[in-house]
């Protein structure tokens, strides 16, 4: 699929930048997970106009190309299988940041990565300090989320974006798949966060600037749902499929002046379900973090931290579920703790035992050991696992979790179900876990056509934030209403006719032909 003039073009463009060494081809062809692939040849532009070059070099010679940036998508869409790949790990610096009255700062185009939150700040000062608050940060796409962290925290700001992969994540893909994060049920997704977004369409096109609408959640509607691409969005939501984004405009967020969090035991989804309505009753939009816990993911988390494991309890507690419920404050003098005290053991009337008061930074290292401890689990037991993604709306999401349950525990013995997830919008991250006597793989077809019926007969998505990739291709092309598959098509016909980008995400190499 590597044509050979356009190499000698793209060389031209790029330089040593265009890279077929075997030995730095490795890297990009291991995935964080899924088989490995093999590519060629790995573009490595550093400017946005070498990306459209690349774009229209590409189109010329019909040469199709796999997008990559932190790798750490999970539905294999930066797995090449013979294309080459066009990176934007060099696409990683600062642009421009705006107060909201207008003042800016522009960062030179030769700043060393490292010494931008640095000059940021010089110049902040230089200002005296004036009112952060809505402030907007213009950075390019392959940007990680720590590295945006890291430039705004002294001035109080966040992009809040929190997930177990934020360090290598960039703000570019978390916006193009709409990426929800632990955060989501108060911010939104990364389509939500970003004001606007720049970049190219797969025919070679400049696309921006796009915008996805207000975040606005609902419980009778999907908050996150990878199956159903807006087209007004433009390159957010895509999922790369018809272009690529080089440069966002991140809206910031204070970063709160308080929070406070707990672990709480419940007895299924469906209490969960009634204590997020409480919480948002109590708190309003101050819940910023509504996870859930299956005591099965608890158990794994336990087995892998050992006797540095603790709960926040006062006494022992078993429980089939915990939540992770987080208020913030804006108010440095409310005494939130009471708050949050008040509303657990008053208006949920909880008995002081069941309350899992800890420090924030405890209860999220358990949060986010669990997919570690999945894996450790996984290895031990040596039958494989099914990851899924899944997400359906609030109002269905107690019943959708506890029949799934059931339907895995009648149909697929000798199988483990880890749960845990974003509760508060909806998502639900899934491990079903073999064993040597009852391995993944003879019925992995089975198991995913299992999982992905329970999840639409509750009216829910198979493929919630992280995509479709080439992973799940295949059940996208035959569970899509033929009008969505329309729209989708229409869309690639449109801004990547030759299908360039991603041939094979969302099943774009039979679906083009169908």
């Amino acid at each position: 699929m590597i044509v050979d003039s356009a190499v000698s073009e793209l060389r031209a463009v790029l330089g040593p930048r265009c890279v077929d060494a075997s030995e730095r081809l490795e890297r990009y062809e291991v995935l964080e997970r899924g088989p490995r692939g093999r590519t060629g040849l790995v573009l490595l532009p550093q400017t946005e106009a070498e990306v459209g070059e690349i774009l229209k070099i590409c189109n010329r010679h019909a040469m199709p190309l796999v997008i990559s940036s932190g790798r750490t998508g999970l539905v294999e869409a930066q797995r090449p299988l013979g294309e080459a790949v066009l990176s934007l790990e060099k696409l990683n610096r600062p642009i421009e940041f705006t107060l909201a009255d207008g003042r800016r700062y522009t960062w030179s185009e030769n700043i060393v990565v490292s010494a931008a939150g640095d000059a940021l700040l010089a110049w902040w000062e230089s200002l005296k300090r004036p009112d952060p608050r809505g402030a907007r940060l213009t950075v390019q796409g392959g940007v990680a989320v720590d590295a945006v962290n890291d430039w705004l925290r002294p001035l109080g700001l966040m992009f809040p974006m929190e997930m177990g992969s934020s360090s290598s994540a960039s703000v570019g893909a978390c916006a193009a798949n709409a990426s929800a994060g632990s955060n989501a049920v108060c911010y939104g997704t990364g389509a939500h966060m970003t004001e606007a977004a720049w970049g190219w369409w797969g025919n070679g096109e400049a696309a921006g600037p796009c915008s996805a609408s207000p975040w606005q959640p609902s419980p009778e509607r999907f908050a996150i749902n990878s199956l159903h691409i807006e087209p007004g969005w433009g390159l957010l939501g895509s999922q790369g499929a018809f272009g690529l984004i080089t440069r966002l405009t991140l809206r910031t967020y204070a970063i709160p002046a308080q929070r406070e969090a707990a672990l709480i035991p419940v007895a299924d989804m469906k209490q969960s379900m009634r204590v997020l309505k409480a919480a948002r009753k109590r708190f309003g939009d101050r819940v910023e973090e509504f996870e859930f816990i299956s005591s099965s993911a608890m158990d794994l988390v336990r087995e892998l931290q050992g006797e540095a494991f603790r709960l926040p309890f006062s006494q022992a507690v078993d429980s089939p579920l915990y939540l992770l419920l987080q208020v913030k404050s804006d108010d440095a003098d409310e005494d939130l703790a009471s708050s949050l005290y008040d509303f657990l053991a008053g208006d949920l009337n909880l008995p002081d035992e069941h309350i899992g008061y800890a420090p924030l930074p405890a209860l999220k290292k358990i949060r986010h050991s669990i997919t570690e401890a999945s894996n450790a689990r996984m290895r031990a037991l040596g039958g494989g696992r099914l990851s899924f993604d899944t997400a359906t709306p609030l109002t269905g999401f107690g019943e959708y979790l506890d029949g799934l349950r059931a339907a895995l525990a009648e149909r697929a013995a000798g199988t483990e179900l880890i749960a845990f997830g974003h509760a508060g919008v909806g998502g639900a991250h899934l491990h079903v876990i073999g064993t040597k006597e009852h391995p993944i793989a003879p019925r992995s077809a089975e198991l995913t056509g299992l999982v992905i019926d329970v999840t639409l007969q509750h009216g829910g998505s198979f493929s919630a934030e992280h995509g479709i990739g080439s992973k799940w291709a295949d059940e996208y092309l035959r569970r899509s209403p033929r009008e969505e598959l329309d729209t989708v098509r229409g869309l690639k016909r449109e801004h990547d006719p030759l299908n360039i980008l991603n041939p094979r995400s969302f099943g774009f190499d039979r679906l083009l032909a169908s």
